[in-house]
């Protein structure tokens, strides 16, 4: 962890607690930051996948991938 001072802007921190379901600061900017790694992600994923690097599983195998053993 690392502690420091930053200046946000308040009404965008709050709109943020708001869209996130957080509450303070160091929850809303921990949150924030997983999503937009989460984003990423996801980003990463899908040009894979444009590109031919890697294929999407079919439904049916992700529904059972999905149900307890």
């Amino acid at each position: 962890m690392h502690r420091t001072t930053v200046e946000i802007d308040l009404d965008e921190f709050h709109a943020a607690e708001r869209n996130l379901g957080t509450r303070g600061y160091k929850e809303t900017l921990n949150r924030a930051l997983e999503d937009v790694n989460r984003r990423a992600a996801l980003d990463r994923a899908v040009r894979y996948v444009e590109q031919g690097r890697e294929s999407v599983p079919r439904w049916d195998v992700l529904r059972r991938s999905r149900q307890p053993i």
